[in-house]
């Protein structure tokens, strides 16, 4: 609806520049016609005034109008509720959501220990682990979130991002989610909560 009723910043300006001509002529007739010293020529004068009155103000009214109905048409759309995403829009978001966020739980698992020797590589284990646990976070967060009519409203980097960020991985890893690797299929093995995890610790 409001999108039929909208104008175009040409087409208002337009009218506008209609208002004034209108108005303009209205002023020249009205001037000449009571300056007119010929009885013939000021009724002649008088009545393109009036005419050119009227146009100004049918011009006024439709500018009035419109803006009454555009006024309307957005209170009814911010009235209306907003669709829920489909089940497929939603499905594909959450797939979307898991591929990103489970490359920054690699990535972020992946990361040696800030007291660790620069030559010295994750420990496998502790790198599995670390992926479990995160693994954990990123279902926990996407769950949530699609149980919000708004889940799909957002650009999928820009939803990615603020997920990740509750989840607390870091910016610089975030910015670059798309360039980073899947976790391999091995990382999927084992949970944290397995016994195998228990009894490895």
């Amino acid at each position: 609806m409001l999108d039929a009723l909208d104008i175009t910043e040409e087409e208002a300006q337009g009218l506008a520049e209609l208002a004034r001509h209108d108005l303009a002529l209205a002023r020249s007739f009205a001037a000449r016609a009571q300056a007119a010293e010929d009885g013939e020529e000021a009724s002649r004068l008088a009545r393109s005034y009036q005419r050119a009155a009227r146009s100004y103000r049918q011009t006024l009214a439709l500018k009035a109008r419109l803006k009454r109905d555009l006024a309307a048409a957005a209170r009814v759309q911010a009235q209306t509720p907003r669709p829920k995403p489909g089940g497929a829009a939603i499905a594909r978001r959450i797939g979307e959501l898991r591929t990103a966020l489970l490359r920054l739980a690699w990535d972020e698992a992946e990361r040696p220990e800030d007291d660790a020797p620069e030559t010295e590589a994750p420990d496998a284990q502790d790198v599995a682990q670390a992926f479990g646990w995160h693994r954990q976070d990123v279902e926990g967060v996407i769950t949530e979130a699609c149980l919000q009519d708004s889940f799909c409203d957002d650009p999928l980097d820009d939803h990615v991002a603020r997920l990740a960020l509750d989840i607390g991985f870091p910016p610089d890893a975030i910015a670059r989610w798309r360039n980073l690797p899947d976790p391999p299929k091995v990382a999927f093995a084992l949970h944290p909560d397995d016994d195998e995890w228990r009894s490895s610790a």
